[in-house]
């Protein structure tokens, strides 16, 4: 279940988010208002097979921190995080950092064009689909940052700085065929 995109912020929104949160036993992936109703209730992550996917700003409204320029402070926050929360989470940018609380993994397939609007609601969705199919929190994480960044990336290469994340998901099939061939 993919939860908080398109979402507009009230009380009463987060309210929803948090009941959804609380009665779903389906893994989940919290992205953009769900994260915001989840900084001011993080016990509602215990027990859940959950995915968090803040960009940089939305890691700093849920650890109440800015977020370093230092790789090994950013990885130390994103752990603490996770252990806070009992989630797995991936930090959105032009690297991701994902860590489950004890494993951290930075991916560098990304490219300053996947921090465009869009690319956010892209990732939770591959991610989603991967956590349906079975996948641990931590890999479907793992493997939705390399998918969509190494399809923005072949867009990219295609069109620069206009690339969409319509265009990155136009190459997703041929992600997925390089890597089963």
């Amino acid at each position: 279940m993919i939860l908080g995109c398109g979402v507009v912020r009230t009380i009463a929104a987060h309210k929803a988010l948090v009941a959804i949160l609380q009665e779903s036993n389906r893994p989940i992936v919290a992205d953009a208002e769900a994260l915001h109703a989840i900084a001011f209730k993080p016990d509602v992550c215990q027990g859940k097979r959950i995915l968090l996917t803040p960009n940089v700003g939305e890691f700093q409204v849920l650890s109440k921190r800015p977020w370093s320029s230092s790789e090994q402070e950013r990885t130390i926050a994103v752990r603490q995080l996770a252990k806070h929360y009992q989630a797995t989470i991936i930090v959105k940018g032009a690297e991701d950092y994902i860590t489950d609380g004890a494993r951290v993994y930075v991916d560098h397939e990304g490219s300053p064009y996947l921090t465009k609007g869009g690319y956010g609601d892209l990732l939770a969705g591959v991610a989603g689909a991967l956590l349906a199919r079975g996948k641990s929190p931590f890999d479907a994480a793992k493997a939705a940052a390399y998918l969509v960044g190494r399809a923005g990336k072949m867009a990219s290469a295609r069109l620069g700085e206009s690339t969409l994340a319509s265009d990155a998901l136009e190459q997703l099939p041929h992600v997925l065929n390089q890597r089963r061939n």
